[in-house]
């Protein structure tokens, strides 16, 4: 693993080093070399998202064997639960795009002080979300939760938010290794976590190996315990990583308030709109069961497509951000970012509209794999047709997202997403699903205005927002222009991707 998480470093200052003398080299070499790195970023971050998905699929299975009050209930928890992570996650975004511009500008200790602010943040939120989960009987009594539920929802939550500080500190650590361009050691790192997970769930919810029965709060507590697991791993590779390095001049505080400063927009943005599917999912639950049936199938299903092109995204979201960051010209760094943009979208797109073909052309089959009523079947079936037609625009929508975070076009992003996301998917969902009667087929129609909209305003923001006349004007007011300083960073960047 140290081997693979060398190469992948070197690979990535690499590309960064030979970017700022990008204008020597063929266009095609240029755009190859920026898709292989691309790629090498990616897939490992989209192996581990898929695994993350495998872990709860095996948690639902166990708990399925509980019940239906058991199992509903613990899928009432989960929204909770990652309606305060979304938050979280879209925070330590924040240590990702500044430890990659470090990375570009070859700033190695400023990158792990960037690191500690991002953990001081996630372990602080961690900390609230634990002591929010003590007990949330009165929040789940206030909302009309079927008291069958509220026993094992307060029970599930309050088991796994034990691991809630280990988990956003977590999340900092492995927005650190992507950033650094090392994605294949959180992959691998969660892979095992998942595996563990699986075996001390079964343990403990079935009393099993000498453990006891704790029913669902055993799944929570096997669920925590394995977080904690995986941080005292990453910690110790992140102590590995930085025991060598020279002393930050970046104090904590100016480095807490830069990752603030990039991350509380996005941290806002991912908790809105985990919010607003969240009440997009309320409503269809008020129009039927068949529709909200059909609804999780669909969603379940193209997950197979959205999780590899959000992986696409965070890997275009790094190397943006290497590239502003490095010690080039503004012209190189503009012409580096919409090579990776580029490479990107033609990545998930080609992806993510194969995924659509095969949804549009196989709906039928697929949603019979999870039911076998009809009436299920055929509104998923609709659903999937729907999924086909925005799969572009998403795959687009997504990209262009992680590019302008990497720009830190952040606030603009934010305050897009959040109106966008509620203008057209929950109004879609009560007005077209439950007030015109088209039931879930009429809500998912929002994912089409949504994407659409998305697409056409982060594509202009990409082309014409504000922050290229930031790095142009960063770039006039530091050294780097042109002649001999230019020529010892690239000297320098050289020597850093072949240590």
């Amino acid at each position: 693993m140290e081997n693979d998480e060398l190469g992948l470093k070197k690979r990535l200052r690499r590309w960064v080093a030979l970017g700022r003398n990008g204008s020597e080299r063929p266009r095609d070499e240029q755009e190859r070399s920026t898709s292989r790195a691309l790629a090498a970023l990616a897939w490992p971050i989209a192996a581990a998202m898929l695994g993350e998905t495998l872990m709860g699929l095996v948690d639902t299975k166990l708990v399925g064997r509980l019940g239906p009050a058991a199992l509903g209930g613990v899928g009432i928890a989960t929204t909770f639960v990652f309606l305060i992570y979304s938050v979280v996650f879209g925070l330590v975004r924040g240590v990702k795009i500044r430890v990659a511009y470090a990375v570009g500008g070859n700033r190695v200790a400023d990158a792990s002080r960037y690191v500690h602010a991002g953990l001081v943040l996630a372990a602080l939120l961690g900390v609230i979300a634990f002591v929010l989960g003590r007990d949330v009987g009165w929040a789940l009594t206030a909302l009309s939760i079927d008291d069958e539920l509220v026993g094992p929802a307060r029970a599930f939550l309050a088991a796994i938010t034990y691991g809630s500080p280990a988990t956003c500190m977590l999340a900092a650590l492995v927005q650190h290794r992507q950033a650094i361009g090392d994605s294949r050691t959180p992959m691998v790192v969660g892979l095992a976590g998942n595996v563990v997970n699986a075996v001390l769930a079964y343990s403990l919810i079935y009393g099993s190996f000498g453990l006891p029965a704790l029913g669902v709060r055993g799944c929570g507590y096997a669920t925590a315990a394995t977080q904690w697991l995986e941080l005292g791993v990453m910690l110790v590779l992140f102590v590995r990583h930085t025991s060598a390095g020279h002393a930050s001049a970046l104090g904590f505080v100016p480095a807490l308030r830069e990752v603030a400063e990039l991350g509380i927009p996005t941290g806002l943005q991912f908790g809105m709109e985990m919010l607003a599917f969240t009440t997009f999912t309320a409503i269809l639950g008020n129009i039927g069961s068949r529709e909200i049936a059909a609804h999780q199938i669909a969603l379940s299903t193209i997950r197979a497509s959205f999780l590899p092109g959000v992986a696409i995204g965070e890997a275009a979201s790094v190397m943006v951000g290497s590239a502003l960051g490095s010690n080039a010209s503004a012209a190189d760094k503009l012409a580096q970012a919409d090579r990776v943009t580029r490479a990107a979208l033609r990545a998930a797109v080609g992806f993510m509209a194969g995924c659509g073909v095969v949804f549009a052309l196989f709906g039928g089959p697929i949603a019979r794999i999870f039911t076998s009523d009809a009436g299920v079947v055929r509104i998923a079936v609709r659903l999937l047709f729907v999924a086909a037609v925005f799969q572009i625009l998403d795959a687009v929508n997504i990209v262009l997202r992680g590019a302008l975070r990497g720009a830190k076009d952040v606030r603009a992003v934010a305050l897009l997403g959040i109106t966008i996301v509620w203008t057209s998917i929950p109004t879609a969902a009560f007005v077209l699903g439950k007030h015109f009667g088209m039931g879930a087929l009429g809500g998912w129609c929002g994912f089409i205005m949504e994407t659409t909209l998305s697409a056409l305003l982060f594509g202009r923001r990409w082309k014409k927002g504000g922050w290229r006349d930031k790095v142009t004007d960063t770039a006039k007011d530091e050294p780097w222009g042109t002649g001999e300083m230019q020529e010892n960073g690239v000297k320098g960047a050289h020597a850093a991707a072949a240590a």
